[in-house]
């Protein structure tokens, strides 16, 4: 290509596109397009054997298997970690772009190829490394408006090699939705876990946990989608409980994990009513005393207990223990909140567990590291984790720029080579404008955290006072609880609310 421009390479991707070649090199750069479909020849065993040698790369097209095989060869031949894009001193893949531009496939595809060159000798260990995704997938993936199945955490999976052979691995995960247990958008879902527990069990399991349909839970109904179309929640459980098998998963912990899934759904059932006592204060009572028994009973927890913890604040005082009432606003926050706990602290144990599973227990020679983040965000409605998840992107964009064109150039001016200088966006006003103390928004919201009388307005009314002149936040015209962020990939509002 002669011209360059952003304008001629989007034409060239696309015309590319509609010739089925969704992969364009750009340099050392891989660009993927999703066509939203799974071409399955496209990434069968041939491709792999096409592109296992790295001697002829160069004369196919381009491909995620390329990418891998490239990676791959250099990490054997060289006798050392690598890095692609991000250099650290494990070589890693960096998914990042758009919610729902296919970053977790290809995720998934890398790992499929590493395992497909894998010898034969240590199988078991490769098997259960790849049945680490759909676990995941269930416990960590919803449908929202957007994507079908959006990772909704990020992981960071390192592959240990020894004599050229996988021999274990070691998975971190980070920036889990939180918020999303508890509520999600119109026309999305929960974690799709929940719906497969519900279209996998018989009747039997149902009536074993008390669990009915998707309809019936608050936690499951609030987006009016209990089923996706490319999508069979019966089926996926069945192949969760084939992960778990092979991950090494005993019936006790399947059964303990239903339990605390069921547990969470019959907790976002308990509902509050406001009663006024004699001397006029306002009081909380439980109006789903069935849905307190059930909780107790599958977390093995007294009625009691818990119904304490759902409607008052306990202070510890020496020796004495102060309860104080919830009003209804904060009985109802204890509810989600409990049920986050419960969600994440298990999300976490999954991970420590296959973590113990597939851990090295060989000397490690290197490694190849994946890294599947979450894609920038912008919805309807955008909150805490979107603001998180779009530093993150914003994160990445930064580094990215930096290794490809500002110390590219940096060096090209020390060796006193001729080049024309090329322009990129600086996006290290809006790192500083999210992050960078002591005024960045996060500080902001931390400080107001430690103050007992903070509310949402006062945290917003700060950041106005201290960011309304910033080009890139922006201040609401009407009395809306939002602000907003004029990111690289565009802007977005924010609701504090």
């Amino acid at each position: 290509m002669s011209d360059l421009s952003e304008a001629s390479i989007l034409w060239n991707i696309k015309v590319r596109y509609d010739h089925r070649q969704f992969y364009t090199y750009i340099g050392s750069i891989l660009v993927a397009v999703n066509p939203y479909y799974m071409y399955h020849d496209m990434y069968s065993t041939d491709y792999v054997k096409k592109y296992e040698n790295t001697l002829v790369l160069h004369t196919l097209p381009a491909h995620i298997f390329a990418t891998a095989s490239i990676v791959h060869s250099k990490m054997l031949s060289d006798k050392m970690n690598q890095c692609v894009v991000i250099s650290f001193l494990t070589l890693c893949f960096l998914a990042s772009g758009e919610s729902g531009g296919g970053k977790t496939q290809s995720t998934k595809l890398i790992m499929n190829y590493l395992a497909a060159v894998n010898p034969g000798k240590y199988k078991l260990i490769t098997e259960q490394i790849l049945e680490a995704s759909p676990l995941l997938e269930s416990f960590g993936n919803a449908k929202t408006v957007r994507n079908d199945n959006s990772s909704r955490f990020g992981k960071y999976i390192e592959i240990y090699y020894s004599q050229k052979s996988i021999v274990g691995a070691k998975l971190s995960d980070f920036l889990l939705e939180k918020s999303r247990i508890v509520t999600h958008s119109n026309d999305e879902r929960n974690y799709h876990v929940f719906y497969e527990l519900l279209e996998g069990f018989d009747a039997e399991e149902k009536h074993k946990y008390g669990l009915t349909t998707p309809e019936k839970y608050f936690y499951l109904n609030q987006g009016a989608s209990m089923a996706i179309s490319s999508k069979s929640d019966a089926h996926d459980f069945q192949s969760l409980l084939t992960a778990m098998k092979i991950l090494n998963f005993t019936k006790n912990e399947q059964e303990t994990i239903f339990k605390i899934l069921a547990a969470i759904l019959h907790l976002g059932n308990i509902y509050f009513s406001r009663t006024v006592d004699d001397p006029g204060h306002d009081l909380i009572q439980i109006s789903s005393k069935t849905e307190i028994e059930w909780c107790s009973h599958l977390l093995a927890l007294n009625d009691q207990g818990l119904l304490q913890k759902l409607t008052h604040k306990v202070t510890e005082a020496r020796d004495e223990r102060l309860l104080s009432p919830f009003n209804l606003e904060q009985a109802l926050d204890s509810r989600d909140a409990i049920a986050k706990a419960l969600y994440s602290t298990l999300f976490s144990w999954l991970v420590a567990r296959i973590n113990q599973i597939v851990r090295v227990n060989n000397n490690v020679d290197n490694s190849v590291a994946i890294l599947d983040i979450f894609g920038f965000e912008n919805f309807s409605t955008n909150s805490f984790e979107q603001l998180c998840i779009n530093y993150a992107n914003e994160a990445l964009q930064f580094h990215f720029n930096r290794h490809i064109f500002k110390l590219e150039q940096e060096e090209y001016a020390k060796e006193k080579l001729a080049w024309k200088k090329i322009d990129f966006a600086d996006n290290t006003d809006c790192l500083d404008l999210i992050g960078k103390k002591p005024n960045g928004i996060l500080q902001i919201l931390d400080d107001e955290s430690n103050f007992p009388k903070a509310t949402d307005q006062s945290f917003l009314h700060k950041c106005h006072r201290v960011h309304e002149s910033n080009r890139l936040y922006g201040k609401p015209r009407l009395l809306k609880t939002t602000f907003s962020i004029r990111h690289y990939a565009g802007e977005v509002e924010y609701d504090v609310s």
